[in-house]
C-alpha cells in the first residue's frame, strides 16, 4: 500500500483497528461472563445467541451518542475513561429495560452483571494500552502532522502554544510564515520564521508539509488565495483559525482545531451527497414521528399561551443562515408580548452578545409562560415543521433573523466568510446549543457551526441529539 496514502489516513486506520479489536473484547466478555457465572463452559442455548446480537446492536448506538470513536486521536485517556463510564452505564440501562421489555426472566442476572464489569475492566485496560501504544508511535514521528503556521504575531505565538498544550505531538511545527504584520515579530517567533506567506509554492515544495494553519485577525480570503491555491494543489489540507475563538479548543465537543476550511477533498463530494441524503431521509422520519408522538403537548402549550397573553399562537420570523442567503419562516411558539418588536431597540443597549445574535436575561418583553417554555426549549418545538417542510434540519447552524444580519461589525474580525454556515441547512439544535448556548460569542457559535460542518456524520448528529436532551432538561444556558 503507498505509504503516502497510510500518512493520510492513519488515524482512521488506528480508529478502525479500536473498534474491532474492542467488538471482540466486548462479546468476548459476555463469553466470560457466562463462564464465570456457571463455573465452566456451557453450551450457548438459543436465548444466548440471540443476546449476542442485541448487545451489538446496543455497542454501535451507545458508542455513537456517546462519542466514543470520535476524535480518538485527541481525546485524552482520562476522556476516554469517562466515555467508557458512560458508555457501560447506557449499555447496562438499554439492555435492563430491553430484558424487562420481552421478560427475560430465563436470562441470568448475574451474566449480566458480570458482563458489564467484565467489558468496562477489559475495554478499559485495553485503551489505557491503546494510548499508550500511540503516544509512543507520535513520539517517534508516525502519525504527526508537520504543520506550518502562516502569520507571525501574538495572535499566531498563542496559537502555537495552544496546539502544543492541547495536541502535545500530534502536530509538529515545522515554522511561521511572515503575513505581512507585525515588522517585528515576538523573539520567540522569529528565529522560527522560515519565509513569508509570497513563498508558500517553495515552501511547500521543500518541505513535507500535512497541515497549514493561517491565523489572522482579519479572516480575509482573498489576501490567501495563493496559499489556498498551492495547497489544493498539493491535497494539503488549509485551515484559517481566528484569534478570538482559541478558547474552543477546551470544549468537550472539539476534538481538532475550529477554523474555516480553505481546501475541499475533492474525492469526497460524492460521500457528501450520499450524507445530505440520508441526513434528510432521518430528518423525515424523525420530525414526523415527533410530531405525532407530541401532539398533545403541542396541543396543551398553544391553549396556554392563548389564554395567558392576546396574539397569535405561533410566532413567524423570517430566518437564514447568513446575511443573503436563502430565507424561509421560522416558527417558534410565542413567548413574547405582541409589541416585543417595537420594544427591542430600547433595549438594544442591553444586549449581553454580539453579532447578529440579541440575549438578554430577564428580559421584560417575555410573557410569564413564555419564560417556562424558554427555560426547556419547548418554544422550538414548532421547528419540527419547519424540518418536515425541508427549511431546516435536525441538528445544523441556528438560523438568525435577517434583520438582525445589519448589525454585523467588521471590527477585529471579518464576518465575510462566515457565510460557509449554508453549506448545510439550518438546525433545531447543533454544537452551539450544546457547548454553551447564550454564554459563547458570536464569532464562538460561528466557528462550532463551521467545525460541524466539517464533521458532520450521522453519528456526530446522534451525539447531539442525544447530548441535547440533559441540557434542555437542566435548561443549561438558557435564558
Amino acid at each position: 500500500m503507498n505509504k503516502d496514502l497510510i500518512h493520510r489516513n492513519w488515524d482512521g486506520t488506528l480508529a478502525i483497528i479500536l473498534i474491532l479489536s474492542d467488538l471482540i473484547i466486548y462479546n468476548a466478555s459476555l463469553i466470560g461472563a457466562h463462564y464465570l457465572r456457571w463455573s465452566g463452559f456451557t453450551t450457548f442455548d438459543e436465548k444466548y445467541i440471540n443476546l449476542f446480537i442485541v448487545i451489538n446492536v446496543f455497542f454501535i448506538i451507545t458508542a455513537a451518542f456517546t462519542g466514543l470513536y470520535r476524535g480518538l486521536r485527541n481525546t485524552p485517556l482520562n476522556t476516554q475513561r469517562y466515555n467508557l463510564r458512560r458508555f457501560t452505564y447506557y449499555v447496562g440501562l438499554f439492555l435492563m429495560s430491553y430484558l424487562f421489555l420481552i421478560k427475560g426472566m430465563a436470562f441470568s442476572r448475574g451474566v449480566i452483571l458480570i458482563f458489564l464489569f467484565v467489558q468496562y475492566l477489559a475495554l478499559d485496560t485495553f485503551h489505557h494500552f491503546f494510548a499508550k501504544l500511540r503516544s509512543f508511535l507520535v513520539k517517534k514521528g508516525i502519525g504527526t502532522k508537520n504543520t506550518l503556521i502562516v502569520g507571525a504575531d501574538e495572535s499566531a505565538l498563542d496559537f502555537f502554544h495552544n496546539l502544543q498544550t492541547n495536541f502535545k505531538y500530534d502536530y509538529q511545527i515545522l515554522g511561521f510564515l511572515k503575513n505581512g504584520y507585525p515588522k517585528d515579530p515576538p523573539r520567540e517567533v522569529q528565529k522560527h520564521i522560515i519565509g513569508a506567506y509570497e513563498d508558500i509554492d517553495a515552501i511547500l515544495e521543500g518541505n513535507a508539509i500535512d497541515r497549514v494553519f493561517i491565523v489572522s485577525d482579519s479572516m480575509l480570503q482573498k489576501k490567501y488565495d495563493p496559499i489556498r491555491k498551492a495547497c489544493e494543489h498539493r491535497n494539503i489540507k488549509l485551515k484559517m483559525v481566528s484569534p478570538q475563538t482559541l478558547t474552543l479548543f477546551q470544549s468537550a465537543k472539539i476534538k481538532d482545531i475550529t477554523g474555516v476550511p480553505l481546501t475541499t477533498d475533492k474525492h469526497r463530494v460524492k460521500v457528501g451527497m450520499i450524507k445530505r441524503s440520508l441526513k434528510r431521509g432521518i430528518d423525515i422520519i424523525l420530525s414526523a414521528l415527533a410530531i405525532l408522538l407530541l401532539s398533545p403537548v403541542l396541543l396543551l402549550i398553544a391553549v396556554l399561551i392563548k389564554l395567558t397573553s392576546s396574539g397569535k399562537v405561533i410566532f413567524k420570523q423570517k430566518r437564514s443562515a447568513y446575511k443573503g442567503g436563502p430565507e424561509f419562516y421560522f416558527l417558534k411558539f410565542r413567548t413574547m408580548y405582541e409589541d416585543a418588536e417595537k420594544r427591542k431597540e430600547a433595549l438594544s443597549h442591553l444586549n449581553e452578545s454580539n453579532g447578529a445574535l440579541f440575549k438578554m436575561k430577564d428580559d421584560p418583553r417575555v410573557t410569564s409562560v413564555g419564560k417556562i417554555l424558554r427555560r426547556y426549549s419547548l418554544d422550538e418545538l414548532p421547528q419540527l415543521f419547519n424540518v418536515l417542510k425541508g427549511d431546516m434540519s435536525i441538528v445544523g447552524p441556528r438560523p438568525l433573523p435577517v434583520k438582525d444580519f445589519d448589525k454585523l461589525k467588521n471590527g477585529k474580525v471579518s464576518y465575510d466568510w462566515y457565510v460557509k454556515r449554508g453549506e448545510i441547512k439550518p438546525g433545531i439544535t447543533g454544537l452551539w446549543q450544546i457547548s454553551g448556548r447564550s454564554k459563547l460569542s458570536f464569532e464562538e457559535m460561528v466557528m462550532l457551526d463551521l467545525y460541524y460542518i466539517e464533521n458532520q456524520s450521522f453519528f456526530f448528529d446522534l451525539e447531539i441529539m442525544f447530548e441535547t436532551v440533559p441540557i434542555v432538561l437542566t435548561a443549561k444556558g438558557a435564558y
